[in-house]
């Protein structure tokens, strides 16, 4: 018999080991903790500027994440959406959600402990006939604080909450499709 496998509906998902984190990574924190407006915390142990001013955007997305992630913009005709800075400490996180059907959703790992925190939970999209039991339908990467994880808009994720007293904060962004580049 002659035969040949066809991997039809493959998921990308990268993993971005950054250089020079720890240069921004201050900066990021101190902006996010000096803010006195309490509308960025709605709820204990929960930080987000999503919507909101951000005054670290600027050097943490042009100086940093922007030239660290260039050749894959470059590679895949797309630019930023919209950032925001998330923080969670002591049981809060971020349920099951995805976001818009194109593009790529992008989180940088800014405060992360790994022995602490967990990654970002990535759940699988569709069925997969041989894991008749399901037991492979989620998968949490080892990630390092400076990494960025990137993956399809589209795909469901979750932001699971720890135990710990230490913040887990993260710079989440999306990429979509930039038309400027078609013809």
């Amino acid at each position: 018999m002659d035969a040949i496998t066809l991997n039809l509906f493959p998921t990308a998902v990268h993993q971005v080991r950054t250089k020079g984190w720890d240069k921004y990574k201050g900066y990021l924190l101190n902006s996010i903790n000096n803010q006195p407006d309490p509308s960025y915390r709605p709820r204990a142990g929960y930080y987000t500027d999503y919507g909101k001013p951000q005054p670290w955007r600027k050097r943490i997305w042009g100086e940093f994440i922007e030239p660290e992630l260039r050749p894959f913009i470059t590679q895949t005709q797309t630019k930023l959406q919209d950032i925001w800075a998330q923080q969670y400490i002591d049981q809060a996180g971020f349920t099951t959600h995805r976001h818009q059907p194109t593009g790529y959703s992008c989180v940088l790992y800014a405060e992360f402990d790994p022995n602490e925190h967990w990654a970002t939970t990535l759940f699988r999209p569709f069925l997969d006939p041989n894991d008749v039991r399901n037991v492979n339908d989620c998968y949490t990467p080892k990630v390092e604080e400076g990494e960025i994880l990137i993956f399809p808009s589209w795909m469901l994720h979750q932001a699971t909450p720890s135990d710990s007293l230490v913040p887990r904060t993260i710079v989440a962004f999306n990429l979509e499709e930039d038309l400027s580049n078609r013809m």
